[in-house]
Parts: structure tokens; sequence; C-alpha cells
């Protein structure tokens, strides 16, 4: 009996030991910085941990491609804001600010990192159990994209009110949670919404009577191969009268869009003919 029990102890101080090592060695290896050797490496590292929605995120940059090291920092800087700019068009307006320290020699610089998000991976996730939840509620199998298109843009309209809540009231999640945005807020949700019902959307960023003080944001949709230009935050009364909607800016062309006021950078974006 003694003899049994012994063994079990040592078996089980074996097993403790080595769960103990696995442990210790994920941890390690989880908090080593992440590591670069190019400008190409670094954007594609910056905009990976990015997407995670990493609260810090550490770098050490190995290339030793110039002995300026004022050069070098500035392309550092450089691959860092394309890094950002290059983010999926969502996560890029999701960003609110992105900080960065550097500390090192030339081929041994440390990178830091440190970015702020207008919502929570959490509240991504709320997002994207809503856009499926309502997905399955207004869509039928019989519906061709227009039709599906319809039936999104009336939800949008017909179940946001459109306020200033400071930040959150940019994001999507605030379309859905608060039932309250503004037009970033508006045409995010509508992006999602689209996209996830198979209809190629994109956010189009301009201003309003010519004034570029007045920022907006609105989608230019896909259907059939062709481009149309989709509104929907204009296209909601203000103050919000719950059940009416307007349709004037919905599949709209760019020549419509601008005798509306509506101002952006055309060459940026598909054309709506």
């Amino acid at each position: 009996m003694y003899s049994k029990l012994k063994i079990f102890v040592t078996l089980l101080t074996v097993m403790l030991f080595l769960i103990s090592s696995l442990v210790q060695a994920e941890t390690a290896s989880a908090s080593a910085p992440l590591q670069a050797s190019n400008l190409t490496e670094l954007e594609l590292t910056i905009q990976a941990e990015l997407a995670k929605k990493s609260d810090s995120i550490t770098i050490t940059y190995t290339a030793k491609d110039t002995e300026d090291s004022k050069s070098y920092v500035q392309a550092i800087k450089n691959t860092i804001d394309l890094a950002q700019r290059n983010l999926e068009e969502e996560l890029y307006w999701n960003m609110k600010d992105l900080s960065m320290n550097m500390k090192g020699s030339i081929g041994n610089i440390t990178i830091t990192l440190t970015p702020q998000y207008l919502t929570s991976v959490e509240q991504d996730q709320y997002v994207d159990n809503e856009v499926d939840r309502i997905l399955k509620e207004i869509l039928t199998p019989n519906m061709n994209n227009l039709e599906k298109e319809a039936a999104i843009h009336d939800y949008v309209v017909s179940n946001t009110s459109y306020e200033n809540l400071d930040d959150i009231g940019h994001t999507a999640y605030s379309a859905l949670f608060n039932k309250k945005a503004v037009c970033q807020g508006y045409a995010i949700l509508t992006n999602k919404l689209l996209n996830k019902a198979g209809i190629t959307s994109r956010l189009v960023v301009g201003y309003i009577n010519d004034d570029p003080a007045q920022t907006h944001m609105w989608n230019a949709v896909n259907i059939d191969s062709n481009w149309y230009m989709l509104d929907t935050v204009f296209d909601d009364p203000t103050p919000d009268n719950p059940g009416v909607q307007s349709t004037k800016y919905f599949n709209v062309t760019n020549e419509a869009l601008l005798k509306t006021g509506h101002t952006w950078v055309e060459s940026d974006y598909p054309i709506a003919k």
C-alpha cells in the first residue's frame, strides 16, 4: 500500500512539473517581443496586432539598411503610418489613437505602440452577433440583392436615431446597442450588414455643403455589377420619427448626390453612374 502511494505521489509530482513547465513556456512565448527584419515585415506585423486589438504592441526591429539614424527612424514612422492607413476600413475608422515610442539603435530598436479603439473586443462580438440575428430576421432566401439592400436600409433607418454620443456614437455598436449614432455609426452598421449579406459595400468619406468642417460618411454599394451611393443617415428624418423613412438617398448616382451638397474625392471611390 505504501509503495503504491509512493508511486502515485511520484507520478503526480512529475505531471505537475510538466504542466508547470508548459505553462511557463507558453507564458514566455506570449510575452516575448515580436520581431521584424525589414519594413514589409514591420508593416504586416503591426497590422496583424492591430487587428487583434492588442492593448500594447512591442516589436524589435533588426534591419540595418542605413547608417543614417534620422532616415532610419523616419522610415519606421512612415511604415507605422502606412500600416494604419492600409487597415481594413472598418478597423481603421474604429481606431481613436495610436501612440508610439522607440528606443535603441540601428539594427536593434524596440518599437512600442499603444493603440486606442472606439470599441472593445467584447463590443465587437456583440455587433457580430447582432448582425447575424438581424439578417436572419429581415432577409429571406428568395430575395435578390436589391431587395436585401432595401431591407437593410429600412432596418437601419427605422431602428437608429441620429444623436451625438461622443466617441461611441461613431460606431456600429452604438447604433445597435444604444440605437443612436452619428453618420459614421450609421454607415459602418450599413456596411457590416450589406457585406455579411454578400453585397459589396464600401465606406465613403466626404463632407456636406462644401464645408470640410462638416465631415460625413455614407456607403458605395455594388448591386449586379453596378455601383450606387447609399446614405442611410440622410434617409432618416431628424428629429427622429419612428417608422418614417425616406428613399431619396437610396441608390443614387454621383451626379445626383453632388446636387444634394455631398462632396468627396470621387477618384478615391467607385463611380455611381
